[in-house]
């Protein structure tokens, strides 16, 4: 992008004459283009993910659970300011007998992302591409994502969704993609399916299945409840997809009931029999092991569905159905192998939640607050109360402001937080720091920098997310800053107000630290009286004139920054 700017530019001597202090009034415009820099995109892969009928085959259950779990309170009121990532649907009627998706059931979908829209925290978009499809047997729905990547700030040698790399990086690893993919995530759900209920009150009756339950647990899948393991062949178990065999982010908390990972090759040789063993549960069940997960969990490793034999679509990449079928755990049940009718949980729940946190991805305020815990936020009273300002710079500078805070050596429990920032002309730097776990004790200095594109005022809002239990979540801070035009040394204003009578304001702006010089001429030339004569620091300033001994008239003011003049005229009348 070409921006063209306008510099003037005149000897700094005294000039009496009012023709020539016209001259200088109007001055001589030399005008040119700076080519703007685009920060490059952070690195990344990208492969295709897995068939998604490996990934999950939900059915129903005969059992009438007759529990129910609503969306919390501030989201039924629709609220947008909690809501922190955006989904985008794209219905496909894929039905043999040629029905078409109805209209209950997209609202009860809709309304299902609008859900997930609370829990998650993503300036990129996530797209859904949503089949009203057969399915085979009483299998309700299917879903994964559609590609896997590894973003410049994850885990080494380790796939993520393609939705939670462009939440963790900030840049649309969708975009422009090798594989012709417009979507993050595919979901079929049954159109030959009798018994469901499309309502969104949680209020499921006997014998039906709640249709926005399946739909959050489906997302959930999409955007990374999801492994690669694998004991398809009865036995051996293996892991890792694409030629490198990397794993998924999910697989790295995977352990055996003996606490061995699932990944430590001299216990488990991939392939091998001792991998299908434990994927089996033959060693003691297969646990995640997370520390946001375990700290809503009564400090226990997470069970996973491990049935004595590999179930594709099932084993796995769900909860215990067992264990969460308990009724302590089924605020948590969202993400077992099969659901049963008249059960209705309109929230991830605070077990996923904290999986979620503990693989990295950015958490909106409502899972932040379920994974939250005996943990203390400690921030500079001043940086809140008067946010950070940036100064004065020119396009394309970049400066940058220092956010502290920590968790409280007292607190029991990790801090976990998010930063979003809602203007592009601030970011975070690097991108790895807006999200993060604190033990407490722990500090984290994360840069903001201020990178303005256009000359104007920027403002923006700067809001942590954390699960701490002393402070309102999200904290906002102010963010502002403003620019000048790339190579503009200073910007002389229009003084206010203009008439006047007998004081006026005159603003002006330094990108930097400059030797300044504020005059008032009559009209006739003469020097009348000096504001300013002294190095100024970079900044705005609205210097007063008070005029009161004077005769009414038209008067100018010249600044002169390093050598450089501006003229503007005033008209004092009384």
């Amino acid at each position: 992008m070409n921006q063209s700017y306008v510099k003037t530019e005149l000897s700094a001597t005294l000039i009496k004459p009012l023709y020539l202090l016209l001259f200088v009034f109007f001055g001589s415009v030399i005008s040119g283009f700076a080519q703007q820099t685009v920060p490059q995109p952070d690195q990344y892969i990208l492969m295709e993910a897995p068939e998604m009928g490996e990934i999950c085959k939900l059915p129903p259950t005969d059992i009438n659970r007759n529990y129910f779990k609503k969306a919390e309170e501030r989201y039924r009121k629709a609220n947008d300011e909690v809501r922190s990532a955006n989904f985008e649907i794209n219905y496909v009627n894929s039905c043999s007998d040629g029905s078409e998706w109805p209209a209950e059931a997209q609202t009860a979908f809709e309304y299902a992302m609008g859900i997930w829209e609370t829990y998650l925290q993503s300036e990129i978009p996530i797209r859904i591409n949503a089949s009203w499809i057969e399915r085979d047997g009483n299998v309700l729905g299917s879903a994964g994502p559609t590609l896997v990547a590894r973003p410049s700030n994850g885990e080494e040698d380790t796939w993520y969704t393609i939705a939670q790399a462009s939440a963790m990086s900030g840049v649309d690893q969708l975009a422009n993609n090798d594989f012709g993919e417009e979507h993050d995530i595919n979901i079929n759900m049954n159109c030959n399916f009798d018994d469901w209920y499309f309502g969104t009150d949680a209020n499921t009756p006997t014998g039906l299945i709640d249709f926005v339950t399946v739909v959050i647990h489906e997302i959930g899948h999409g955007i990374g409840f999801i492994g690669s393991m694998n004991a398809e062949n009865g036995t051996s178990g293996s892991y890792g997809i694409g030629s490198n065999n990397w794993p998924f982010i999910y697989d790295r908390f995977a352990e055996d009931g003996l606490g061995n990972e699932l990944l430590n090759t001299s216990e488990f040789p991939n392939p091998s029999v001792e991998l299908y063993r434990a994927l089996t549960g033959q060693r003691d069940g297969v646990y995640f092991n997370g520390i946001d997960a375990r700290s809503v969990f009564g400090g226990q490793r997470i069970p996973l569905y491990a049935p004595p034999e590999w179930n594709g679509g099932s084993s796995y990449s769900h909860l215990d159905q067992s264990i969460f079928t308990q009724s302590q755990n089924l605020p948590s049940a969202l993400m077992r192998p099969r659901i049963d009718r008249q059960f209705a949980i309109h929230s991830p729940g605070p077990v996923f939640c904290g999986m979620l946190s503990d693989w990295g991805w950015p958490l909106g305020s409502n899972c932040l607050e379920l994974v939250g815990g005996e943990s203390q936020i400690v921030i500079s009273n001043e940086t809140t109360e008067d946010g950070l300002n940036f100064g004065v710079a020119n396009v394309g500078d970049r400066v940058e402001r220092t956010v502290s805070f920590g968790n409280d050596v007292n607190s029991e429990d990790p801090l976990s937080y998010n930063i979003t920032i809602d203007s592009d002309d601030f970011v975070v730097s690097p991108a790895g720091l807006a999200s993060g776990n604190l033990e407490p004790g722990e500090n984290v200095d994360v840069t903001i920098r201020y990178i303005p594109r256009n000359d104007r005022i920027h403002e923006g809002i700067a809001r942590i997310t954390h699960n701490a239990n002393n402070a309102v979540s999200p904290i906002s801070l102010n963010l502002t800053g403003e620019s000048l035009r790339e190579d503009e040394i200073a910007r002389l204003e229009d003084n206010y107000p203009n008439p006047f009578n007998p004081t006026t304001t005159i603003p002006y702006v330094l990108p930097e630290t400059s030797d300044v010089r504020l005059d008032i001429y009559n009209v006739s030339g003469q020097l009348v009286q000096t504001l300013v004569n002294s190095q100024q620091p970079e900044g705005r300033y609205n210097q007063p004139f008070e005029a009161g001994g004077l005769a009414s008239g038209m008067y100018f003011y010249r600044l002169i920054v390093n050598d450089n003049v501006f003229v503007k005229r005033l008209l004092l009348v009384k």
